[in-house]
């Protein structure tokens, strides 16, 4: 047997996950708490090494047993774990049948992408998530925040500042008002679902289930008036976005580049040395793209999202 049922308390669990080199957010213990109110319950694995764990979101649909790991499988892969990984998972949830997603964030490797393969995996022909996203460094020992901003990403934010947007890191947030401005999101996009983050019961349980580990930054006029809003998880030195609203006047005045700008300053004070932007999409969301790779971001491939079942069909 390769894999486990990991038995430690989810403080133990967090620690493993920052171990073995957390990729993103949704492997720790707070987003699998959060996702149980939507009916998703948490399984977690781990080789009797220690050297590989996954934290996967159960959800039964029919007769067949749904297992979505974001994230996941964290540290050592082979194509022998890719294999047991499904049977084990199949045997914890005894299920007869189960189907099981995981998004791989760790950084593009042929090798890893080759496991998945060998091990029978199938690359999903629809991703849930992005396969690609932007990072940057936080390194000011060498140079400042601002260096790494292009011209243009420069210009819009000193034209924030012009227009008398101030930010600052948001201690009691307004969850009815971060809802509404993603509700404005909403409206706009048309085709952006903003699900959760646009219901205040909602981003009130996030924010509990997070705690200490969410940054959140407001930028506002001189009134007080919000404008936009930016967060990030931190998992020991890298930060992860995690919000980012702006509202219909905030992007008259340039609110998102004031508010991004202040919560990249604040994780440095914090010790964070990168900041991953949270996948990116430079066809169908252009601006969004443009935006993070204004703000210093340097592409990087994930190893992709690969589905399998047991028994196969």
């Amino acid at each position: 047997m390769t894999w486990q049922g990991f038995t430690g308390s989810v403080d133990e669990w967090d620690a493993l996950v920052e171990r073995l080199g957390a990729t993103t957010p949704f492997q720790l213990s707070a987003w699998a708490t959060f996702r149980e109110s939507f009916g998703w319950q948490p399984t977690r694995l781990i080789t009797p090494d220690g050297k590989s764990a996954a934290q996967l979101l159960v959800k039964g649909v029919g007769p067949v047993q749904v297992a979505w790991g974001a994230g996941a499988p964290l540290g050592v892969v082979a194509p022998s774990l890719l294999r047991d990984l499904v049977n084990e998972t199949k045997h914890l949830l005894n299920a007869r049948v189960s189907y099981l997603r995981l998004a791989d964030h760790a950084p593009h490797e042929s090798s890893r992408v080759a496991a998945f393969r060998a091990a029978g995996w199938s690359t999903t022909k629809r991703p849930v998530g992005s396969l690609r996203t932007l990072v940057r460094s936080l390194d000011v020992d060498t140079a400042p925040l601002s260096a790494s901003y292009s011209s243009n990403w420069s210009r819009n934010l000193r034209r924030g500042h012009q227009r008398g947007v101030i930010a600052e890191e948001w201690h009691s947030p307004d969850t009815q008002l971060i809802a509404q401005i993603h509700r404005d999101v909403d409206d706009l996009k048309q085709k952006f679902h903003a699900e959760w983050r646009s219901e205040p019961a909602a981003l009130e349980q996030l924010l509990e289930c997070f705690r200490e580990r969410i940054v959140i930054v407001k930028a506002h006029d001189q009134a007080g008036t919000v404008l936009a809003v930016r967060a990030a998880v931190i998992i020991g030195r890298h930060g992860y976005d995690f919000l980012a609203a702006t509202s219909k006047e905030g992007r008259k005045t340039y609110a998102s580049n004031v508010a991004l700008d202040a919560l990249l300053g604040l994780l440095v004070t914090r010790g964070v040395i990168d900041y991953d932007f949270g996948g990116v999409d430079p066809v169908n969301n252009k601006g969004v793209f443009d935006f993070k790779h204004g703000a210093g971001g340097t592409e990087a491939s994930y190893v992709g999202e690969y589905d399998a079942t047991s028994p196969k069909f």
